[in-house]
């Protein structure tokens, strides 16, 4: 194995040695009361967290099980590692390599898993493998320094990264990959970006990778998981833009005008009869009837409500709808004879009717 390799091995042996413990190997014995302790605190965690998942609104609910979900992976990345170590452990390469692909693809954030990937593809002779781990570990080492500020390890991730930096040179020279560099960008820029399963970066990203057709993947709430491919090519570095359909979300809205008889109202200068339709839509299809006990269901987003009726000034306003959030406008229309010119157009309120908790 060539020398760069060595600081790579350390975490993969100490895990491997981890996974067989002698039976003497057990934990001391603890306090029964400290037991009891953490027991309760544990509840008292549990019940806080029941309580905030009852109190959160929808978007909040979308973040908190992405993030459970990103945690979860991160769990069973773990487990794959410490079976590709024992696998390793039992000279079954292979096994291992395949097991720790798994753990990268599960968990991508973590520098970790691809240099080990990388070292087992190297021992394995396949520098296709090898060289994608390692400009995956690249990226993930980057972005470590990024964050770690003057740190105690901040050397040690320095001498990693130009270990990988010096391998990936190599196995350039070596002539057996074709590579290139592609930049790729994510709208909107809350998203994660991924190019055959090896993190790129939020909102945009460089990465060098093998060239031929590869998929970009983006991830990021409140839109769909999104995935095209892309050429890379070798020479100068190529770009694509990626843009994910977004969830369609809807509000409710609650309609009340006095002198209602021969009102029309209209939303963004369309009658709402031209609107209805059996389920609203994102491109403006409305359901329901306007009333407390049937409200409009419309997209979320801003709208124009207008109003008009023979004889009356007409009345309008922009009103805001929110995921899942039911608003009612209440108007009063004013008779033409009864306005001056200092006089408003109309008078209204738009009220929230279950404003998001807090």
């Amino acid at each position: 194995m060539l020398p760069y390799h060595l600081a790579f091995r350390v975490s993969f042996v100490v895990l491997a040695m981890a996974t067989a413990l002698p039976a003497w190997a057990q934990a001391p014995e603890v306090d029964r009361s400290e037991v009891e302790a953490k027991k309760k605190a544990q509840e008292e965690k549990e019940k806080a967290k029941a309580a905030a998942v009852v109190q959160e609104s929808e978007s909040q609910r979308e973040s908190r099980e992405a993030q459970e979900k990103k945690e979860h992976n991160a769990k069973d990345a773990v487990k794959r590692f410490a079976e590709a170590s024992e696998a390793a452990r039992k000279g079954q390469t292979a096994r291992a390599l395949s097991l720790l692909e798994a753990a990268a693809a599960l968990d991508p954030f973590r520098h970790e898993f691809p240099l080990n990937v990388a070292t087992v593809a190297e021992a394995l002779k396949q520098p296709e493998t090898e060289f994608k781990a390692l400009s995956a570990a690249s990226i993930l080492l980057k972005r470590v320094l990024g964050q770690v500020g003057d740190s105690p390890k901040k050397a040690d991730y320095e001498a990693q990264l130009k270990k990988v930096e010096t391998r990936m040179a190599e196995l350039r020279a070596e002539g057996k990959i074709a590579t290139g560099t592609i930049r790729l960008f994510a709208d909107p820029k809350s998203c994660e970006i991924f190019l055959d399963g090896v993190f790129v970066g939020q909102g945009e990203g460089v990465i060098e990778s093998l060239t031929g057709t590869r998929k970009a993947e983006t991830r990021c709430v409140g839109f769909y998981d999104y995935e095209q491919f892309v050429n890379v090519r070798v020479g100068d570095p190529t770009s694509a833009s990626i843009k994910p359909k977004a969830v369609p979300y809807f509000g409710k809205l609650i309609i009340k005008v006095d002198q209602s008889d021969g009102v029309t109202t209209f939303l963004d200068d369309v009658p709402v009869e031209q609107r209805l339709a059996d389920k609203p839509t994102q491109d403006g299809k409305i359901s329901g009837k306007g009333t407390k006990a049937e409200p409009y269901q419309l997209a979320a987003r801003r709208w124009i409500v207008r109003f008009a009726k023979d004889g009356y000034d007409r009345w309008h306003r922009r009103v805001e709808i929110h995921r899942d959030e039911t608003v009612m406008v209440d108007a009063r229309l004013e008779a033409l004879a009864d306005t001056n010119d200092d006089a408003p157009a109309g008078a209204a309120t738009t009220t929230p009717q279950n404003a998001p908790k807090k």
